[in-house]
């Protein structure tokens, strides 16, 4: 499972932003943060977010009041090409559709390098398509499909990190599962995390993060007979260790 990526005390790359719960991913759950495990983080981290956050409000200085008010100007004339542009030939809820589609087929649960392939050139083609996006609402008040198509652009954006990411990890881990030749986990290759760096007018860039592990390494998945003979190896492993 993935997030934005923060450190211990919440705080990400980007100097004052603070995240926690699902949208974050702060590394204690790795790639199976599921369930309530997201909410346990969420209580934990949530108030370390807000004493770092108010700290940080407390000392910062106005210096970078007229970048922050030109990156606002931008990100406004942004949402309101939407509703200007009236050139428009690509409607909202078929691009969602499509993307919706490519990702199921593209990035599913089981995965192949050529589905993926195809996803990603179908999600780039989609991200395209979104600079000719047209909604017929004009107006500024109350405006639930100009909402959905802002949300679009960001969506589209979450999907090609996804699909970029997938294809470049040659194993299976979590929810992500090869069957094309990389069935198995691979630490000594992947044992990373993955880093999707956002490019305006490109696909992603994908970095690598070291993985921190402290007292419980990585072990096999498996139930039943297969779980307990596992649970034997891991033991085994880590007295060794």
């Amino acid at each position: 499972m993935g997030g934005i990526e923060t450190d211990g005390r919440t705080a990400s790359s980007l100097r004052g932003l603070y995240a926690v719960g699902e949208c974050a991913s702060v590394g204690i759950h790795g790639a199976n943060r599921l369930g309530s495990n997201s909410l346990a983080e969420l209580c934990v981290f949530g108030k370390v977010a807000g004493n770092e956050a108010s700290e940080f409000a407390a000392a910062a200085t106005t210096s970078t009041q007229g970048v922050l008010e030109a990156q606002a100007e931008e990100a406004c004339d942004n949402a309101l090409r939407l509703i200007r542009d009236e050139k428009g030939d690509q409607r909202i809820g078929v691009l969602r559709s499509k993307m919706a589609s490519a990702m199921e087929d593209g990035c599913g649960i089981y995965r192949t390098a050529g589905e993926m392939e195809t996803g990603c050139r179908k999600i780039d083609e989609l991200k395209e398509r979104y600079e000719r996006a047209h909604i017929d609402d004009r107006s500024r008040a109350w405006n639930t499909e100009w909402l959905l198509g802002i949300e679009l652009g960001f969506q589209l954006d979450v999907a090609q990190a996804m699909v970029y990411s997938a294809i470049n990890r040659k194993e299976s881990r979590g929810s992500h599962q090869r069957i094309d030749g990389y069935e198995e986990r691979d630490d000594e290759n992947f044992l990373k995390h993955t880093l999707s760096c956002h490019r305006p007018a490109a696909p992603p860039e994908i970095r690598w993060g070291d993985v921190t592990i402290t007292r419980s390494p990585p072990g096999t998945r498996a139930y039943g007979a297969a779980g307990e003979q596992a649970e034997k190896e891991n033991a085994q492993r880590t007295d060794n260790g």
